[in-house]
């Protein structure tokens, strides 16, 4: 699905819900309002939403009777995300923008920030995944907030999801007179009940995510390889001769794959330029290169046009060799032949050497084209020419194999894709709600800060009023272009 067809079906979802309210509001104007009252239902512009009381007493119940757990949870969490969350955001933020915006400046490179939106960078087949994850973070991020004015006996009026086209974002009604009347400390902690949860959610999830391999070692087998379970409508690998449905996949150009993170770095290996060291028995009964060798951007052709399984391949051997073949000659040669029994290969780091009596033959290509052999287990190898990012991005695969057919329903990857993503999301809430910006936790924590400074140096109203609507002003004017530049940028750039 492409972001642009997304972008229809959301529009037309939105088009249908304003005809029906525009409807019902005409034709049932009481009727209707009383069931929109009773069930807290909001209809908006590309917007919806759902408030209830129906938890507040649990809410309530639940802060009495873990009360001294929580205070030293909430005491924590308010330290932590002050003393060491919040500095990491402006830090991380600040190096962002000297990073992209002013090259010449030397910074240690930072994490990779993107925007991941569904039918852009995140496939089809992970939208239950991505909206699952960015709900249950946005719950319990506010779960802590209410949780923790319920400890200071600040009422909790509501809680509700709303939904902003497609994104799900929970949130919780505070009765702002008692939260107001609360001391400094106590409304810090919980305004940073928030982004706390957020933090410990994405702890747990990533300790989840490491341990899942053993958790499930008792119904699944694993370390032998990964199984292809399916591809991408534009992969390159699921025709005739490419990969199939079931594939085990154990070696990628040399390189061992036992799992899921053998099979990422494998492909990133593949980037490395190699040749392959074939037999001279073998180039002299199989060399089918022309009488005169061409050469076309950049590339030298020395096989026929119209023979597509052959390559052009060039001598690669040092000097010193007393058999060797000095490098500018060519051979034209079926690469499906030439790793049929094994695949030894030879590269630059290693001199290009080759067991004795055997040549290393490196394939001739451009640039941005790789020859990428897959071998598979119990299967032949598949031969593919291209770029290591269409595997990566286009083919589908698992580590885990059940040990009896009653587990085949289920895999684990399925779960650690969700923790992946509840990782991710939930510690992406919490770095935006964390930055001073308007209306965001972020904003409220910043004149609280401000107030306790003020308090320190003695200083008036005037002085905590200037100060946090200068720390907002910065805050959203550096996080909103950013964010803007995000999005663009995995809309119309990476994509």
């Amino acid at each position: 699905m492409s972001f642009t067809i997304l972008c229809t079906f959301v529009l037309t979802f939105y088009v249908v819900i304003w005809f029906f309210d525009a409807f019902f509001k005409s034709c049932m104007h009481y009727p209707y309002y009383a069931f929109m009252d009773g069930t807290g239902l909001r209809v908006g512009i590309l917007n919806f939403s759902w408030t209830t009381t129906a938890f507040n007493r649990c809410i309530y119940r639940w802060s009495k009777n873990l009360t001294r757990v929580l205070r030293k949870w909430f005491n924590f969490g308010y330290m932590f995300t002050i003393g060491l969350f919040l500095p990491f955001a402006i830090w991380t933020l600040a190096s962002f923008i000297f990073e992209h915006f002013y090259e010449t400046i030397e910074l240690n490179r930072v994490p990779e920030v993107k925007a991941m939106l569904p039918g852009v960078n995140i496939p089809t087949s992970d939208f239950w995944v991505y909206f699952l994850a960015i709900g249950s973070s946005s719950i319990f991020h506010e779960l802590g907030h209410a949780v923790a004015a319920a400890q200071e006996d600040v009422q909790v009026i509501a809680v509700g999801v709303y939904v902003f086209t497609i994104i799900p974002i929970a949130f919780v009604q505070l009765n702002t007179d008692h939260l107001n009347s609360l001391a400094v400390t106590k409304r810090l902690k919980i305004y940073c009940a928030g982004v706390w949860h957020n933090i410990a959610m994405a702890f747990i999830a990533l300790l989840l995510f490491f341990a899942a391999p053993i958790l499930f070692s008792i119904a699944y087998q694993t370390e032998i390889g990964v199984r292809v379970t399916g591809f991408t409508d534009d992969s390159p690998l699921k025709d005739v001769r490419g990969l199939e449905k079931g594939d085990v996949v154990t070696n990628i150009n040399g390189c061992d794959i036992k799992n899921a993170n053998d099979w990422s770095y494998c492909l990133h290996v593949a980037h490395d330029r190699y040749g392959i060291c074939t037999s001279a028995e073998f180039v002299a009964q199989n060399d089918e290169i022309m009488m005169e060798t061409i050469k076309e951007n950049d590339v030298v052709e020395c096989c026929r046009k119209d023979d597509f399984y052959s390559f052009c391949f060039e001598y690669m051997e040092p000097k010193v060799v007393v058999d060797s073949v000095l490098p500018g000659q060519y051979s034209c040669l079926r690469p499906r032949d030439m790793v049929k029994n094994k695949l030894i290969k030879c590269t630059e780091a290693g001199g290009y050497a080759c067991p004795r009596s055997m040549h290393c033959l490196k394939p001739s290509l451009n640039n941005h084209t790789y020859l990428m052999i897959v071998e598979r287990k119990d299967n032949n190898a598949v031969l593919y020419l291209g770029l290591p990012y269409d595997i990566h991005k286009t083919v589908f695969i698992d580590q885990y194999f059940p040990r009896n057919a009653l587990w085949s329903f289920f895999s684990p990857t399925q779960f650690e894709k969700l923790l992946r993503y509840m990782f991710i999301f939930s510690l992406g809430i919490g770095f935006l709600n964390v930055l001073p910006c308007y209306k965001t936790d972020g904003h409220h924590i910043a004149r609280n800060m401000i107030q306790v400074i003020a308090k320190y140096l003695n200083k008036n109203g005037d002085f905590v009023t200037f100060f946090t609507v200068f720390t907002v002003i910065v805050g959203t004017g550096l996080t909103g272009p950013i964010l803007l530049y995000l999005f663009y940028k995995a809309i119309y750039v990476d994509d």
